[in-house]
């Protein structure tokens, strides 16, 4: 008569985990998400060049620079002034409209449009990112960020 251990598993080796299948899923997925994922075509290339340190050897034309303000709200003012209030309008139509008058002004006095961003911490980055859209809609490269 054959004797039975008191364990059914105590003649087997102990269980291993093959996780080199789990990272080829893994590596499958990130290049699936990576190839179909798409880029929204205005947010893709701004093309803007931010502020830096440069030299000029003659003294520049003094031009009011436009101060655009983003509240907690959503709200974008233009030198305190409420132009677009609904965070939901990602085009932003009045501040568009108020860049490109200023950059056409600023291009026949022969110089530089120049923004400042201020934005409130609560905001959302997308909004932000709306105003440097309307920027670039507007032609406008020099787009310093203020505290």
């Amino acid at each position: 008569m054959r004797r039975r251990s008191a364990s059914p598993f105590a003649n087997r080796e102990d269980p291993e985990l093959n996780i080199a299948p789990l990272i080829d899923v893994a590596f499958l997925l990130l290049i699936y998400f990576l190839v179909t994922t798409t880029l929204v075509k205005q947010e893709a290339d701004l093309s803007m060049a931010l502020p830096g340190v440069t030299r000029v050897e003659s003294d520049p034309i003094q031009v009011d620079r436009m101060r655009i303000e983003i509240d907690a709200a959503g709200r974008i003012l233009i030198n305190r002034e409420v132009v677009d209030t609904d965070p939901k309008r990602r085009d932003a139509p009045n501040l568009t409209d108020r860049l490109v008058r200023y950059a056409a002004s600023a291009k026949i006095a022969r110089s530089r449009p120049l923004v400042s961003v201020k934005c409130d911490g609560e905001v959302p980055e997308q909004r932000f990112v709306d105003v440097l859209n309307a920027c670039a809609r507007a032609g406008i490269e020099q787009v310093s960020i203020s505290p």
